[in-house]
């Protein structure tokens, strides 16, 4: 297994008039490996024959579009960074090149928030007046995270060699300064669906200018590279068992297959469970609820590292909806009792006080909880029509991995009772916190991931649901706790 990107430090012999080979030739013939770029900007910094020969060159070599390239020279540090392009967060993982260790991991707020918390508000600015300026906040927002992890790190810029990059379609189509305007009308048309390598001077990306990135591939307009990474992060293509990989955020989107096959389909979720959006919605870190139990009106929370809670993730989000219904607090459609202990009045509208571990700063509000019971019933909707196309029922489903919002700590026998999951052994479901940054960690890791990228791709089929007959039928249905048919849950 071989990294992303590598230090080689080659012996190059002294030229003469029985050896005049160039420069170039004199590295390739040392490095021994076949289709090796070297860039003119690397040759410019040779120098070799101002120093003395014989000599040795210590070489930062990557993985290229066509084969592999000198990426720098005469450098001992090396680092490669993994950024995942969420809708409300950028995050990374600095990656040691040399120790092959890992380094730090952090997020920003991705600033393109401001044109819109959901994607499809920022598409519409981006179709606008508002182009130039929604796709240069990311391309600002990402190369202040660089700033900030080298200012965290002690490293600089130029030592970031390599980056890879998973971000939904649109996304992807945002960093690469590519037109978006297909993506939301039929026949719903990406620019590119393999993007691939790319030199980091050519992105606007202030690391090294000969840096490679790689960009993960999309399945579907609505199915991108975040996805794809997360099938790399789970492992299911390479098991014969069926498995599913379900991603909550603003989309619900969700894969099902193993090694031999895989199908995929995304719908509109709603913004229940995306942190930005949420008054008290994050992602899961110190301070953040993940679950809560509510007995004879009160509360109490359990939060990562025991800290107080400032606000409460996706399976903290299940939790509560699933302690609100059974202690009375919102009855089958999701509405409020107002009579109630702790539901009070927030403007004109009802809300439920989270009074836990002494502190009453949270509270939901009724609209919250509207768009959590139809980001609830997108997903069990989407993942029901899905398997019924394939002619699978729950029950021949052997792994479930479960990422995005609620991928941390869900707590899969609440999940069924609110209808969010059929009610699947939680023996069987997988938490993979953010699996598209894992999975663009992986890769740094291991370039031969680049070749089972390309399987997946190749593999899978993108199914269309925004106009499915059946996804419309079932969910009204799935919208109630749990649901209008019960039985539809059962495995």
């Amino acid at each position: 297994m071989s990294c992303l990107v590598f230090q080689k430090t080659v012996f190059l012999p002294t030229p003469s008039n029985d050896d005049r080979r160039a420069d170039d030739q004199r590295i390739n013939d040392s490095l021994g490996i076949d289709s090796l770029h070297i860039p003119l900007g690397i040759l410019k910094k040779l120098d070799l024959h101002k120093r003395p020969f014989p000599q040795e060159l210590s070489l930062i070599i990557g993985q290229d579009i066509s084969g592999q390239k000198i990426i720098d020279i005469r450098k001992d540090r090396s680092y490669s960074v993994a950024l995942d392009l969420g809708t409300t967060n950028i995050a990374a993982i600095l990656f040691d090149n040399i120790t092959q260790k890992k380094v730090i991991e952090t997020s920003i707020e991705n600033p393109q928030i401001k044109y819109g918390c959901d994607i499809l508000t920022r598409m519409h600015h981006a179709m606008s007046l508002s182009c130039d300026k929604v796709y240069s906040e990311l391309l600002k927002g990402i190369n202040e995270l660089l700033s900030a992890i080298c200012s965290k790190t002690g490293i600089a810029l130029d030592d970031i060699h390599a980056a890879t990059v998973a971000g939904n379609t649109v996304m992807t189509h945002f960093f690469l300064g590519l037109d978006i305007s297909a993506i939301p009308a039929l026949p719903f048309v990406p620019v590119v669906r393999t993007p691939g390598f790319f030199n980091a001077a050519d992105l606007g990306l202030t690391i090294n200018a000969e840096a490679i990135v790689y960009v993960f591939p999309n399945a579907g307009s609505y199915v991108g590279g975040d996805i794809i990474s997360g099938i790399v992060a789970s492992g299911m293509e390479e098991s014969n068992n069926i498995s599913v990989l379900i991603d909550v955020g603003t989309n619900a989107e969700i894969v099902v297959g193993n090694s031999e096959w895989m199908i995929v389909a995304a719908g509109a979720a709603g913004p229940a469970l995306e942190e930005g959006i949420s008054v008290i919605g994050k992602r899961a870190k110190n301070g953040v609820i993940y679950d809560i139990e509510i007995n004879n009106g009160k509360c109490s929370c359990k939060t990562f590292d025991e800290a107080q809670p400032e606000g409460i993730c996706g399976s903290g989000m299940v939790s509560l909806l699933y302690e609100m219904y059974k202690s009375g607090i919102v009855d089958q459609t999701g509405k409020l009792d107002t009579a109630s202990p702790n539901v009070l009045n927030i403007g004109d509208e009802p809300a439920y006080k989270i009074n836990c571990n002494g502190s009453d700063r949270l509270h939901i509000r009724q609209i919250e909880i509207n768009n959590f019971l139809k980001s609830k019933a997108a997903m069990f909707t989407l993942l029901l029509t899905l398997l019924r196309s394939v002619g699978l029922s729950f029950g021949e489903i052997k792994n479930v991995y479960v990422s995005g919002a609620l991928g941390t700590g869900i707590n899969a026998s609440k999940a069924a009772a609110i209808g969010m999951l059929p009610e699947w052994p939680a023996s069987i479901i997988k938490p993979l916190g953010n699996s598209s940054l894992t999975g663009a960690f992986m890769l740094l890791k291991d370039s031969s991931l680049i070749g089972k990228i390309n399987a997946i791709t190749a593999k899978i089929t993108y199914k269309q649901m925004y106009d499915d007959p059946e996804f419309m039928r079932e969910f009204m249905g799935a919208v109630f706790i749990p649901h209008t048919n019960p039985a539809l849950l059962k495995v």
